[in-house]
C-alpha cells in the first residue's frame, strides 16, 4: 500500500533505484529530485556522483532527508517547497526525477500537464524526466479488480474512485466512511495515470513520448 514515504515495497523500490543508477550513467549529472521524501532516491544517486537538489512541500520530509544526508555524510541542496514554486532553478539541470507516485497526486490534468512543462523549462537541452511507471506498475491490479471500491477485512482502508475518471482517494482508519461511496472534499485525490493520459500529457508539453526502459519501475520522457 502507498503511504507517503513508502510507496512501494521493499523489491520494488531497490529495481527502481537500479534502473534510474543505469539511466543516469556514470557522468555526473545535475538532477533534481521532485518529491523527495525521506531521500529514498535523493541518497543513492548522490552517492552514485551525482549532483542533486532534492524538493519537498513536507517539513517533516525535508527534515528526515537532511538527517539520512548528514548520516550518509552527502552535501545535497533541499529545497522546501511546491515545485511551482521553486522550478526552473536559476540554471538548467540534466534530469528531473518525479517517482515515488509523486506524479499521481497531479490529479488534475491541467496541472499535471503544467508541472511537465516546468520541467521541461528547467532542463537542459535533451535533458531527462524520470517518473514512476504508474500504467506498467499499478493498472494491471485495477484490471485484477484489486482496487475496486470497498472496504478490507479489518474495515482500516477503503478505496472510492471518481464517477467518471481515473481518480481516487484511499480512506484510512476514521476517515472510512461506508455510508459515503462518492469522494469528499476532504479527501486526497490522486490520479492513476494510464499510458493513454501520459502520451497526452506529454505530447502537450512538448516532451517525447513516454518510453518504459523497465517495465513497471520507471518511465522516461525526453526534453526534444
Amino acid at each position: 500500500m502507498m503511504n507517503d514515504w513508502l510507496p512501494m515495497d521493499h523489491e520494488q523500490s531497490v529495481i527502481q533505484i537500479k534502473s534510474i543508477i543505469e539511466l543516469l550513467g556514470d557522468t555526473p549529472l545535475d538532477v533534481v529530485d521532485i518529491g523527495c521524501g525521506d531521500g529514498r532516491l535523493l541518497i543513492p544517486m548522490a552517492v552514485a556522483g551525482h549532483r542533486v537538489v532534492g524538493i519537498d512541500v513536507d517539513p517533516t520530509a525535508m527534515s528526515a532527508c537532511a538527517a539520512q544526508c548528514s548520516e550518509a555524510v552527502i552535501d545535497a541542496e533541499l529545497l522546501e517547497g511546491s515545485l511551482f514554486d521553486i522550478l526552473p532553478l536559476s540554471e538548467p539541470v540534466d534530469t528531473i526525477v518525479c517517482c515515488g507516485q509523486t506524479f499521481m497526486l497531479l490529479h488534475d490534468v491541467e496541472e499535471a500537464v503544467e508541472a511537465l512543462k516546468v520541467f521541461k523549462k528547467s532542463l537542459r537541452s535533451g535533458g531527462v524526466i524520470i517518473l514512476d511507471d504508474i500504467p506498467g506498475d499499478l493498472w494491471p491490479e485495477v484490471a485484477q479488480g484489486s482496487w475496486a471500491n470497498g472496504v478490507n477485512e479489518e474495515g482500516s482502508l477503503q478505496f472510492v474512485w471518481a464517477e467518471n475518471d481515473a481518480v481516487f482517494a484511499i480512506r484510512e482508519g476514521e476517515e472510512v466512511d461506508v455510508e459515503c461511496w462518492e469522494l469528499k472534499e476532504i479527501d486526497e485525490r490522486v490520479r492513476l495515470w494510464t499510458m493513454g493520459a501520459m502520451q497526452l500529457a506529454a505530447r502537450l508539453a512538448d516532451l517525447s513520448a513516454p518510453e518504459v526502459p523497465v517495465a513497471g519501475a520507471i518511465l522516461v520522457m525526453r526534453a526534444v
